[in-house]
């Protein structure tokens, strides 16, 4: 593993494990080394993760991650509006939970299929981004990773871009050029940044359950910044590009399951049980429905202008 300056962020790649390398029975540093959680002292946590390895047996493979950062686009802290009751925000749809009293969150995990998107008119970018993250509602930081996406439509040419990133706020978002996603693929995320509540550095797991493709990444908070660690979310994002609130692509859905957070210390918490957002345009109106299906499934569903 090598670590380099991107942006503005301290961020380590890692080569992936050796042939033959087992990730059921490898020491803890081991799996640290090639890019893999550690054993979790939290039972609950350790077995979700040896159920994911068992599923996947055979099919996981490394990519080592190459990065570039793109200093055009930010995924900030939710814009707020004043609302009774569903959560609003300019820029944010989905689901919020906070940490309980007294506790701070450490690891985040989200899995959803990414969505295929359109332009709702000719001539004008859209973009859309779909992400988990920790603090940013309540908070000026927010450390996150998702999927990024864009499109531009003239006549009969449509043009589409989707990418893996990861961002640490304010920093600006980093993106992984040569892991393969595509609309359709199921994917796996796993945030973690320990202890929680201090953290300065964080790791996020990248998994394409569709075809196996697996890649590690850590980076450092920004300089005086640290995790708050107060909240999790779950959501569907019009990104800031070229300093302005981007146009919300049509994306259909999306459904977020295993939406499961883990404080510091204590039981996991479920991000269905928290609160949901709806992202709403200038006029007010609801573009994005934020709907909470159960405790551990949370929905943005699309209600915007039909290309």
């Amino acid at each position: 593993m090598a670590s380099t300056m991107i942006g503005g962020l301290e961020v380590t790649a890692y080569e992936g494990p050796p042939r033959g390398f087992d990730l059921l029975t490898a020491e803890s540093a081991d799996l640290q080394k090639f890019g893999f959680p550690p054993r979790q002292e939290d039972t609950e946590l350790q077995a979700r993760y040896e159920r994911f390895l068992n599923r996947m047996k055979g099919k996981l493979h490394f990519v080592p991650a190459t990065l570039r950062a793109n200093s055009e686009t930010f995924h900030g802290p939710r814009q707020r509006l004043a609302s009774a009751g569903t959560e609003t925000s300019t820029n944010w749809s989905g689901g919020v939970v906070a940490a309980p009293a007294g506790e701070s969150f450490a690891w985040l995990l989200g899995y959803w299929v990414i969505p295929d998107i359109d332009a709702p008119t000719d001539n004008e970018w859209y973009y859309c981004a779909s992400w988990i993250g920790i603090d940013g509602d309540g908070s000026g930081d927010v450390c996150q990773a998702g999927i990024g996406s864009q499109v531009y439509a003239s006549g009969s040419t449509v043009t589409k871009y989707f990418y893996p990133w990861f961002e640490w706020y304010p920093e600006p978002e980093i993106q992984i050029t040569n892991f393969p996603i595509s609309p359709g693929d199921m994917i796996e995320v796993l945030l973690c940044a320990q202890p929680g509540a201090g953290a300065t550095s964080a790791t996020v797991y990248f998994t394409n359950i569709t075809s196996g493709a697996h890649t590690t990444v850590t980076f450092a908070a920004p300089s005086g910044t640290v995790l708050a660690g107060n909240c999790a979310e779950w959501v569907v994002e019009a990104p800031t590009v070229g300093g302005q609130q981007s146009a919300i692509a049509d994306f259909g859905e999306v459904f977020f399951s295993d939406c499961e957070a883990y404080p510091h210390s204590g039981a996991v918490v479920y991000g269905g049980t928290g609160d949901n957002i709806n992202m709403v345009n200038a006029a007010g109106q609801v573009v994005v429905d934020g709907n909470l299906i159960s405790p551990a499934v949370i929905q943005s569903l699309y209600a915007g202008p039909q290309p």
